[in-house]
């Protein structure tokens, strides 16, 4: 379909006669379709029986995919023959009310001949061919048979009844278990409809095809003729007209000679024209100068231009959204764009000024009305409000479904119009909420995609996805308290949601909730696959709650399935660290550096654990590094300033850069750390600038709760006295 090929074959409907034993025959249908009357050029889609007018023949219901959408084949042919019509009830237990199943047998005798004439049997079905059911009214035929002898009726349920005393040309209903037939025989009823001949549309090579949906028209360029890029303006409260015309095509120069003739109609009934020519997409350069001439001459009296690439691309765009068919657009094409920047009809071939101003209001109105308006026969439209219904959802599915089609592409702002033009034709649409929510929030309106969340949450209390949506969302603005309880009501409706198992858990942990955090990333584990991000979490979850080795076994496993996980190991280093495993957490940092060497977290812990283990001198190499990577790193820079300032070994002591290192580290923390302050006044010591020493070991000292003031204490005397401080080795 979608390839450009037709619906239908254009064959006329079919008929065939089962000739039974017909020697001639051979055993062989007979076509009977001219003679029947039924060979109608229709592009048939269902054919249903019944005995409409109640005159003991089956007349047919066919509809068609195009006009008539439904015809009514009343059988009026002559005949003798006898008929028998039996409504089956069933007993609701051990069959269903409407006996879908039931087989039924009709056993005849002709006294006349004295001979047993065959059996009829027909079952009960609930539909009859491609898109249909007939009636469940079971029609026999009986020919010349004129006696019944009995009914036999095998139930659904594995039961079998009789029923007698039935005669011919009469209509009974069979109700399970009561062994009697009742006859509800009707008199023939009068039809009163009067034949009408199909009104066939000439052929023409031009398409008139008005929009039931309406769908925005994206956003894009042209170039005027002048060489400068401008937009085309839509929702602009004015209808525009935009025509593609080639200055090589000879109806183009028509319609456009039509145009300018009658453009004070147009622009007096809301139209303006905006004629782009298609000339230089092709490969002729002197293409543009073609059409520039041309409209130099003509003079046209509304605005004119050549197409962009990305504008006709938009355009067939919105073609094959409507119309399934997706052959390229063909000139000229003229796209009618109503005053709110949507797509109204589309012209393909030439289109009248006359034609024109009849569509001026087809997008008025509500969508039942531009569907009748759209119909290329005039029809009535049967008011049903249930199939109203279904249509209206129908029509709400395939908007959002083109929607979703366009973010997946990336054209997520044609996405939002069109959301939200689903919006205005169906305000308590959750689904459209639900999903406008989702492109707001890939394109980072929080805000924006919390009020459409909020409004589908409201709309369907039950839509898992709103509240895991809504909650990410919240989860994002740090509303962590709002988020929990989205995602828990999103478990209550779909306990096996894994990814909110894992969103839940993320915000009970910001929450500090993280006992809780914990049995819900095990709960991601289990019920969603097993991955080394999930491990990497948990891990981080059971080191925050002091179950140390536990948080090393997820780390590992996170390294079974990713081995070169650098977090992994950086995890696994700091477990160590914590454990005073320090050789353990060494060869982790390394193998972490190994696979991400700027990684300027692992070159500062590093350092402390190298610094521990006795090798300042590889601890001062992984600091440097780190602060190249991280050059604001309080505590990166507070550990080299303290051996700098304070290290037996001399070639490792650097008074200046001690005291560089301290002062930045002292001005990102606000001089509020006793710890940095006192790096500070060792790094002014080493410097000689023992005055400013004892200012901040001073500062440091009020600062500290007073069963760690003695450590301090005792350095304020060395610089008193003009003495440095030196770490013990």
């Amino acid at each position: 379909m979608l390839g450009g090929r037709s619906f239908s074959g254009n064959e006329r409907n079919c008929c065939f006669l089962n000739t039974g034993a017909a020697p001639a025959a051979e055993g062989r249908f007979a076509n009977i379709s001219a003679v029947s009357g039924l060979d109608y050029p229709d592009d048939g889609r269902a054919v249903a029986l019944t005995d409409w007018d109640h005159d003991g023949d089956l007349d047919m219901w066919i509809s068609n995919r195009n006009a008539p959408r439904l015809r009514l084949m009343r059988n009026d042919s002559p005949n003798d023959n006898h008929f028998l019509a039996l409504r089956l009830e069933g007993n609701a237990t051990t069959t269903n009310r409407d006996a879908i199943g039931a087989r039924v047998e009709v056993v005849f005798a002709n006294p006349e001949s004295g001979t047993r004439q065959p059996k009829s049997i027909k079952t009960l079905r609930a539909g009859e061919g491609f898109l249909a059911q007939s009636s469940k009214w079971l029609h026999f035929g009986l020919g010349s048979v004129d006696v019944i002898e009995k009914v036999i009726v095998h139930w659904p349920g594995g039961n079998t009844e009789q029923f007698s005393d039935i005669d011919i040309n009469r209509r009974y209903r069979l109700v399970q278990g009561s062994g009697t037939a009742r006859d509800i025989t009707q008199p023939a009823r009068e039809t009163k409809l009067s034949s009408s001949t199909q009104k066939v549309l000439p052929s023409s090579q031009a398409a008139r095809v008005p929009m039931v949906d309406l769908v925005p028209v994206p956003q894009s360029s042209y170039t005027g003729f002048d060489g400068k890029e401008r937009t085309l303006l839509t929702n602009s409260g004015r209808l525009i007209l935009v025509n593609l015309w080639a200055s090589w095509c000879a109806p183009c120069l028509i319609e456009l000679r039509e145009f300018t003739q009658r453009n004070e109609e147009l622009r007096a009934a809301g139209i303006d024209i905006l004629a782009l020519s298609v000339d230089g997409l092709g490969e002729d350069a002197t293409a543009n100068a073609n059409a520039l001439r041309l409209v130099t001459k003509g003079k046209f009296p509304f605005a004119t231009g050549l197409a962009s690439s990305r504008l006709v691309a938009n355009l067939q765009n919105l073609h094959n959204f409507h119309i399934p068919l997706r052959r390229k657009l063909p000139v000229p094409c003229s796209f009618l764009i109503d005053e709110q920047g949507r797509l109204a009809v589309i012209y393909k071939g030439s289109v009248s000024v006359d034609q024109l101003l009849k569509d001026v209001a087809h997008s008025k109105g509500d969508r039942w009305e531009r569907f009748a308006r759209a119909a290329p026969i005039a029809g009535r439209v049967i008011e049903n409000p249930q199939a109203k219904r279904i249509a209206d959802r129908l029509a709400v599915d395939l908007l959002c479904d083109r929607a979703s089609s366009l973010e997946k592409v990336g054209r997520r702002e044609e996405a939002l119009l069109l959301y939200a033009e689903v919006l205005k034709f169906k305000p308590d649409s959750y689904v459209a909420h639900n999903d406008l929510g989702h492109v707001q929030l890939v394109l980072g309106r929080h805000q924006e995609a919390i009020q459409h969340f909020r409004e589908a949450v409201r709309l369907n209390a039950d839509s898992a996805v709103a509240h895991a949506n809504l909650g990410v969302t919240l989860q994002k603005q740090g509303k962590m308290t709002e988020a929990i309880r989205h995602f828990r009501e999103t478990l209550r409706i779909d306990p096996d949601y894994a990814n909110i198992h894992l969103n839940l858990a993320k915000a009970l942990q910001g929450d500090g909730k993280i006992a809780e955090a914990i049995e819900h990333f095990r709960e991601a584990l289990r019920a969603g696959p097993e991955t080394a991000e999930i491990h990497i979490i948990l891990g981080i979850a059971l080191h925050r709650h002091g179950k140390i080795d536990d948080s090393i076994v997820h780390f590992n496993q996170a390294l079974r399935l990713k081995p070169d996980y650098a977090l992994a190991h950086n995890n696994l280093g700091f477990a160590f660290q914590k454990q005073g495993k320090n050789t353990e957490a060494i060869k982790h940092y390394k193998q972490a550096l190994r696979i991400q060497p700027d990684y300027a977290s692992v070159h500062g812990r590093l350092g402390i654990v190298l610094r521990i283990h006795g090798d300042s001198a590889a601890a001062v190499r992984h600091y440097t590094q780190a602060l190249k990577l991280k050059p604001n790193a309080p505590q990166t820079l507070n550990n080299l300033a303290w051996i700098r300032a304070t290290h037996p070994d001399v070639a490792l002591r650097d008074g200046r850069q001690a005291v560089e290192l301290a002062e930045q580290c002292c001005k990102l923390t606000d001089h509020k750390m006793p710890q940095t302050l006192d790096t500070l006044a060792a790094a002014y010591a080493e410097a000689g600038r023992f005055d400013e020493a004892i200012k901040w070991i001073s500062t440091a000292i009020k600062q500290t709760p007073p069963a760690d003031k003695a450590e301090l204490e005792a350095r304020l005397e060395l610089y008193k006295a003009g003495k440095t401080y030196r770490e013990q080795r």
